[in-house]
């Protein structure tokens, strides 16, 4: 276990089972949320555990309140919170789409963007724990990262089941 840790330190690569994620060279670090963010988990709309998002959360280590569990929800942001849906409203060729409202501000004459809200739409389709990886990341601001294979690539295909019709 230590030399795992050891090796990822020593590249520039957080290794989580298949995941791969090239964080140092991300752009987006100085992103930040106006609040720590709550996470809602909406349970009849996503196929994913709560023990499943906790773990893709804790990849980022990026600070959150809590995890909430709601039966549904609708398609509304919410304010201070990350809600994880279904992706009823996606469009035929996407996986999965985060949106979020922010406002750019200026911290150290550098312009950043400072989130208050963000949902998270993911097809039912799709049990590739890194879809979830990637939409929570951009929940927290990061953009793609096209130069590597890397779990915030926007070309990453994912196999799809079938086996939930919207």
């Amino acid at each position: 276990m230590k030399l795992l840790f050891l090796l990822s330190s020593i590249t520039n690569y957080a290794h989580a089972d298949d995941i791969v994620m090239n964080y140092s060279q991300y752009d987006a670090h100085e992103n930040y949320w106006r609040v720590v963010p709550e996470v809602i988990v909406c349970k009849s709309q996503t196929i994913f555990s709560e023990n499943q998002i906790k773990y893709a959360l804790d990849l980022w280590g990026e600070s959150y309140s809590r995890i909430s569990i709601r039966e549904k929800c609708n398609y509304q942001i919410e304010y201070g919170k990350i809600k994880i849906i279904d992706g009823k409203q996606l469009k035929k060729d996407q996986n999965g789409y985060t949106s979020y409202i922010y406002r750019d501000v200026k911290v150290n004459n550098k312009v950043v963007r400072e989130h208050e809200s963000a949902l998270v739409q993911l097809d039912r389709n799709i049990n590739d724990i890194s879809l979830l990886v990637h939409e929570i990341g951009h929940a927290f601001g990061y953009n793609h990262y096209n130069e590597n294979v890397d779990v915030m690539n926007s070309h990453s295909h994912r196999h799809r089941s079938g086996k939930y019709p919207y």
